[in-house]
């Protein structure tokens, strides 16, 4: 997890307790990150990561996370992974 200026950076291949230590971290400090970058350097460890990063889309409608507009992701675990968040 890196964070520039107004921009979030995280891996991933966040295993579940860095994922809930990026939670502990982002939730108050939501109003003040306006990009959430996602590098698909590694593998999808945990589905829980893209609950998460829908769910902080909801929280914060104008947030950027240009991984969600993908909607899908290949993953030697878990196959082709499509997905459908709504604002």
């Amino acid at each position: 997890m890196e964070i520039n200026g107004d921009v979030l950076t995280i891996d991933i291949d966040m295993s579940m307790e860095e994922i809930l230590e990026f939670e502990e971290f982002i939730r108050p400090r939501i109003d003040y990150i306006e990009v959430v970058e996602v590098e698909e350097n590694g593998l999808l460890r945990s589905p829980t990561l893209l609950s998460l990063l829908a769910s902080l889309k909801r929280t914060r409608p104008e947030l950027q996370i240009p991984f969600l507009d993908k909607k899908v992701i290949s993953s030697p675990i878990y196959g082709i992974v499509h997905w459908i968040y709504h604002d």
